[in-house]
This record gives structure tokens, sequence and C-alpha cells, in this order.
């Protein structure tokens, strides 16, 4: 098996540590009654260990993909795998019900201290992430035949909405004083925004598979790592320290690397297909 297979396996089964030790984190790095950190936690240097580990192996693995610059994208990410188009669906539903839903929370639920631009910035969010869905179970379609200008564009939705996501998560937690923890899923954030940049600059773009597979190995491990160590904490006993929307937004982030991994497994396996059709 060619190493460069074992980056999106990787990716995901690496999940399973960064789930335990991001639980860990929040059930020990933290105040339960005030939810701020307290000091002498030594549990977030072992989460920043596992992902700084996992980012220079994926490195590793993502560095022979730098050959395939030239390939063109139906050759890359070309498939009809039914597999691919069940994980893009499913990707797709979560995203858009995900964001119906946080559409519903953000027009009916009053919060305080929140400016009108932040409220309409939240329901564009909300409405760009149920385009985002349809457009991740389209896309899986066009990805099965030759793309055109019309299905290319539909790789552009999801990075304006990752760009939107990354800017709602960062405004409503920059000057919250829990930041601690949530500084994790803004890093994975920032990964999730730089995959889906390099997967449009496939079509748009001077392509370069092997960026697009590191940061969407690294924003799959990061972002199901932090949302499912949240959720372990809270089944181990800690009380909410995110509100509902944070939650829903984490989970939208999980959704989206779904999507990512399916990518990235379609993105590793044809560069393994194209190296023993060489060999």
């Amino acid at each position: 098996m060619k190493a460069t297979k074992l980056l999106p396996i990787l990716a995901v089964v690496l999940c399973v540590p960064g789930i335990a030790l991001r639980a860990l984190h929040l059930l020990n790095g933290f105040d339960v009654s005030t939810g701020l950190p307290t000091a002498g936690d030594k549990w977030i240097w072992f989460v920043i260990a596992l992902f700084a580990l996992s980012a220079i192996v994926y490195a590793v693995l993502a560095l022979p993909l730098k050959t395939r610059d030239k390939v063109p994208f139906e050759q890359l990410l070309g498939t009809k795998e039914t597999l691919f188009r069940m994980a893009a669906v499913v990707a797709g539903l979560i995203v858009a019900a995900g964001s119906l839903g946080y559409l519903y929370l953000t027009i009916t639920t009053a919060e305080q201290d929140v400016a009108a631009w932040a409220r309409v910035l939240e329901i564009v969010y909300a409405i760009m992430g149920v385009l985002t869905g349809g457009c991740m179970i389209g896309l899986a379609k066009a990805q099965g035949a030759q793309m055109t200008e019309k299905s290319a564009a539909m790789t552009l939705v999801p990075l304006f909405w990752s760009c939107l996501h990354l800017l709602v998560n960062y405004r409503m937690t920059c000057t919250d004083p829990k930041l601690a923890s949530f500084g994790f899923g803004l890093v994975a954030d920032v990964m999730i925004v730089l995959a889906f940049y390099e997967l449009a600059r496939l079509l748009f773009g001077k392509p370069a598979p092997a960026m697009l597979a590191f940061f969407a190995a690294v924003a799959v491990t990061m972002s199901v790592s932090d949302i499912g160590g949240y959720g372990l904490a809270m089944l181990m006993g800690i009380p909410s320290m995110w509100s509902i929307k944070m939650v829903l937004r984490g989970i939208l982030a999980a959704a989206a690397c779904i999507m990512l991994a399916a990518e990235l497994f379609c993105l590793c396996r044809s560069d393994a297909a194209q190296t023993a059709a060489e060999d």
C-alpha cells in the first residue's frame, strides 16, 4: 500500500485519542463553577502534542501529492463510488438541517447586548449553510462526470460558508473569558476554511492537491476531536460550558469535515492508483 493512502485513515483514526484527550482537558482544565481555565492543567499539553504530531505526519504523507499539481480535477477527485456519495449526502443533510435549526434559534432567541449587524451576520451564515448542504450533495453527483462551469461553482459556496462560520465563531467567543475552551475549535475552523479554499483552487486557481490533503486531514482530526471531546465530557458529568448555538456550530463543522474526509479518501486513492499505473 502506498503511504499516501494512510493519510485519510490516520485522519479518522486519530480522532479517537483526540476525543479522549480533549474530554480529559475539559474535565480537568476548567473550574466547574465558573468554566474558567485552571492553572497547572497538563492535559492541554497532551492535546497540543497530539495535534502537532499528527500535523507533521500528515504533511509527510501529503508530500507525494505535489507531483499531481497538473493532474485534471476529474482524475484527482472524479468518482462514482456509492460510499463517497453517501458520505456527501449525509454531510450535506446535516449541514442543511443544522443550519435551518440555527436560523430558527437566531430568529426566535433574544440575546442581550447583541448588535443588529451581528444578528444579520448569523442569519446570513445560517442561510449560506442551507445552500452549502445542497452544494455538497450536488458536488458529489458532479464529481461522477465531467466538471462544468456550473458544477465547479458549487465548490465556492462551502468556501464562503466556512469563512462565515469562522467569522461567527470568532465574533461570539473572542471576548468570552472562557475562550480557552473554544481555542482548539477556532483553529479547526481555520483549517476548514483552508481546506475548502484548496478544494476550490483545484478548479479556479493553481491546483495544489498536497495542500488540500494536509488541511483536510488536520481539519478532520481537530474538528471531530473538539466537538466529540466536548460531548464525551458532557456525558462524564461536566456542566454545560457552551451555548446551544456554540454546540450546533461545532456539529456543523464536524459535518463539513465528513465531506472533507470523503474528498480526502478520493484524492489519496487516485494518487495511489495513478502511481500504480505509472509503475
